[in-house]
């Protein structure tokens, strides 16, 4: 199963570097990709970021999101269950790595969960949580573009 952070959940829905890589990676599995609540409000604002910025028009990031919600329909996406107990221990945990990695919340957050679902392979596109993910054991899946911090 993948687990993707935000920087590479975002390529499914805008056409940057990397994309064509999260979708060949998504499309070879079988099971649903896990999404929890954070990634798809970091999704949403990530796409009404590229209104504020003029990139997109307001339509275009609905229509997006309005893809999104399609799929999750679709059963293409699965909600794990996370332990929230579990999950606030990992993040102190591995928070203890930030002056190592420069690591921000979110991204001690999406690694946090990541360990919480059996057999992950963790793709992210940014470079202080690939360092953190790393840390943790996760088993990852290497991206082939820079990583952005």
């Amino acid at each position: 199963m993948i687990y993707l952070d935000t920087s590479a959940l975002v390529k499914l829905y805008v056409l940057e570097p990397g994309s064509e890589f999260v979708q060949s990676c998504v499309s070879g599995q079988d099971e649903p990709l896990p999404v929890w609540e954070l990634q798809e409000a970091e999704l949403a604002n990530a796409l009404h970021l590229k209104v504020f910025r003029n990139e997109w028009t307001e339509e275009d990031a609905e229509h997006q999101l309005g893809h999104f919600h399609a799929r999750k329909r679709r059963g293409l996406y699965s909600f794990p269950e996370i332990d929230r107990v579990e999950l606030i221990r990992e993040f102190h945990r591995l928070s203890r790595e930030t002056p190592r990695t420069g690591c921000r919340t979110m991204d001690i957050f999406h690694v946090a969960c990541a360990l919480q679902i059996p057999s992950c392979r963790f793709l992210t596109f940014d470079g202080r949580q690939d360092a953190l993910s790393r840390l943790a054991g996760l088993e990852r899946i290497e991206a082939p573009i820079a990583k952005e911090d």
